[in-house]
């Protein structure tokens, strides 16, 4: 039996050591992203699992793999800590301890994006600014940083706009999945058959449009598209629900289908790249606000994979629009 004590005592630093090494199945790689030592972060682990009296990961030749317990837990664990960041960036703002306020735009899970340790740097570079963070989808945000709603925003492929600069910060995977009540088995490699399937549409307004277009190529006019989403979890509850297959972030779709929700069809899975937008006039007016965007790339370039993220996507530091 749980003793209920000792799990309402539970440490958020516990929670994000259990979140990223369910991202990275790797001890190592996940005391990387947290600045500390793999037997830290294993004890952290172990602290929970005795807490919680439930087993979080099998150790496999695979990596650190979640059991059926830790599946279940992944999405609270990324709820509380999304939301204890909105909490407190929310709080500072309303206490008014800062003089200067930044508005940011999300576009996924806080941890997927990195941001903690933004924050995490921020409180330590701009003590003096508070950060508001909202969550909505790329499109919404990159129309709020062009309207003056957001001072910035991570967007997922987009489009250019002469008032804006974009700065390329890595890539998310996208993969295909399907419902797991519709018998649909492996996908078909023909792209007329794989168009004639049952498809739930990103928005117009979604870069993961532009992936299914190039997916189901010539045929894509006439897909059989049975219902639209404007967003990632309204995808998976459709695929769930057994409408059709769908296009979501890697992370989302593992969590889903570890669940048991949906089928995941982990060889689909394309790049779509990530960047993080602001409006040139805005850079120039707020100093803060490009201290805080290289604290941004800071976190993500301490981070990048081996392969080295392509020169057009904007990598270069960031400076002032003239």
């Amino acid at each position: 039996m749980v003793d209920r004590g000792r799990v309402m005592n539970i440490q958020i630093e516990k929670l994000r050591s259990f979140v990223l090494i369910a991202e990275e199945k790797n001890l190592t790689r996940a005391a990387e992203r947290r600045f500390s030592t793999p037997a830290a972060v294993s004890a952290q682990l172990k602290q929970l699992e005795d807490a919680l009296d439930l087993q979080l990961f099998e150790r496999t030749s695979k990596g650190m793999l979640l059991t059926d317990a830790g599946c279940r837990l992944l999405p609270l664990a990324n709820r509380v800590l999304g939301n204890l960041a909105e909490f407190e960036t929310t709080a500072r703002a309303i206490a008014g301890r800062a003089r200067t306020q930044l508005l940011f735009g999300l576009n996924s899970l806080p941890e997927l994006l990195r941001i903690e340790s933004v924050l995490e740097a921020s409180s330590r570079e701009l003590p003096d600014v508070s950060l508001v963070i909202r969550s909505a989808s790329s499109a919404e945000n990159q129309r709020a940083v062009l309207a003056g709603e957001l001072d910035a925003g991570f967007v997922f492929g987009g489009q250019d706009d002469p008032a804006l600069l974009r700065i390329g910060l890595g890539y998310i995977n996208i993969v295909t999945i399907g419902p797991l009540n519709r018998g649909l088995g492996d996908l078909p490699d023909d792209t007329s058959e794989l168009a004639r399937l049952p498809w739930v549409s990103p928005s117009d307004k979604c870069p993961y449009l532009e992936l299914m277009r190039q997916r189901l190529g010539v045929h894509y006019a006439g897909s059989n598209i049975v219902a639209a989403s404007d967003d990632e979890y309204s995808t998976i509850a459709m695929v769930k629900a057994g409408l059709g297959l769908g296009l979501v972030e890697a992370n989302l779709a593992s969590m889903a289908a570890c669940r048991g929700e949906l089928r995941l069809y982990e060889h689909t899975a394309e790049r779509l790249p990530l960047y993080v937008v602001m409006r040139k006039d805005r850079l120039n007016q707020l100093p803060e606000l490009e201290v805080f965007l290289q604290l941004v790339q800071d976190q993500w370039s301490c981070e990048q994979e081996a392969e080295a993220f392509s020169v057009d996507a904007g990598t270069s530091p960031v400076v002032s629009a003239s």
